[in-house]
């Protein structure tokens, strides 16, 4: 993907200005996530469709929602269970989903639509976390739940500007509902035009990245472009292409190549052609990147985590010492101790068990900063 940076001429404004509009519009509906101190994991837009006619005397909405709770329980363990732990443990995952009911803190539907042959509900489902973890570490099976990072989607202009990015990005927020994490569209104002270049140029990719965080507060960025090897290739359906998708992953591991084959569908609705994609190859392209988070944020059952946080300006040692009960005193701390000292610096190393991202919540609440270095933080003390 290349991305072209130069001054935009009158019809450039106006191709920018409708990119703008577009973009505004569809990234209106966000998708607000569960907080890591909250008492429940929560799988968001459950999606189950109840056909319409069937049998009076039942409740539709409790048809969907017993459906809807199903289909969340199979979402959370594809995003908290790594892939050995679901194959291996097969049996034991159906023996839980047989008694889904006492794992679940609340259902809601948050829209229903109602068409001439069945209804679609959107179940937001809210299990109780206590639960899932004591049934985990009861099991000895190792599972995820720090989320995937916040992440940046970007499109090259071609992309963009084709009626193939609207549903695009449909799935790609789709893919961030089922595993849990924030998906960002970029405002693509003056500010981004210049600064997105950066990420073209490999020695400016630090760079980049520094920026996406202080702007956009992402610690990934997702640039997709049409593959140049392959632009569209034709299928044996008259009415659809194949498409070959290049995907760059741009994280604190370096910068990653991922390409997915694509179809490419045009129907027709109400008298206007409409753009359709394959949703399940983009789940599976999604996958491809969430699948190594999970694999190497795992919790071993009965075994204790460690994060790092630097003190600077740490030769006040009441202030020290206020600092280290403090981190003491939080839940699922277990030990607070020295890893390295200076004559101004101090590296502190805190043992816990359950999750990363409730740790460090508690220690932003101290004034830490997460410098996006893996398992460290720092705390500059006046």
């Amino acid at each position: 993907m290349v991305w072209h940076v130069k001054l935009l001429d009158f019809g450039a404004s106006i191709r920018f200005v409708t990119l703008f509009f577009w973009l505004c519009l569809w990234g209106s509906c966000s998708v607000a996530h569960a907080q890591d101190g909250d008492p429940f994991y929560i799988v968001k837009q459950v999606i189950v469709h109840i056909p319409q006619g069937g049998d009076p005397t039942k409740n539709t909405s409790a048809i969907g929602l017993l459906e809807a709770q199903k289909i969340a329980f199979k979402y959370l363990m594809q995003k908290m269970l790594p892939v050995e732990e679901r194959q291996g443990r097969h049996l034991f995952i159906k023996d839980i989903q047989k008694n889904i009911k006492d794992l679940l803190q609340r259902s809601i539907i948050v829209s229903e639509r109602r068409t001439s042959r069945d209804i679609e509900l959107a179940v937001n489902i809210h299990f109780d976390k206590e639960k899932i973890r004591q049934l985990f570490e009861s099991a000895g099976i190792s599972f995820c739940e720090t989320a995937y990072p916040a992440t940046l989607l970007l499109m090259d202009e071609p992309l963009l500007a084709s009626p193939m990015a609207k549903p695009l990005i449909h799935t790609f927020e789709k893919a961030s509902n089922l595993y849990g994490f924030e998906l960002i569209q970029p405002l693509r104002d003056v500010e981004d035009l210049t600064n997105l270049a950066l990420a073209e140029d490999p020695s400016q990719i630090q760079t980049f990245k520094n920026w996406t965080r202080t702007r956009y507060k992402a610690e990934r960025t997702w640039k997709i472009s049409i593959s140049e090897s392959a632009a569209s290739e034709p299928s044996s359906d008259q009415s659809q292409n194949w498409i070959r998708l290049k995907l760059v992953e741009i994280g604190d591991e370096g910068v990653e190549y991922h390409f997915s084959r694509v179809t490419e569908k045009k129907l027709m609705e109400k008298g206007k052609e409409k753009e359709q994609i394959g949703e399940e190859e983009i789940m599976v392209l999604a996958n491809r990147m969430v699948t190594p988070w999970i694999a190497t944020h795992i919790v071993q059952p009965g075994t204790s985590n460690v994060l790092d946080v630097a003190v600077i300006n740490s030769n006040n040692l009441d202030m020290l010492d206020g600092l280290m009960d403090k981190m003491k005193s939080f839940s699922g701390v277990e030990k607070v101790s020295f890893l390295e000292m200076s004559s101004n610096n101090v590296k502190l190393r805190l043992q816990y068990k359950g999750n990363e991202m409730e740790i460090k919540d508690q220690l932003k609440g101290l004034g830490a900063v997460d410098n996006g270095q893996g398992s460290e933080m720092s705390i500059n003390l006046p």
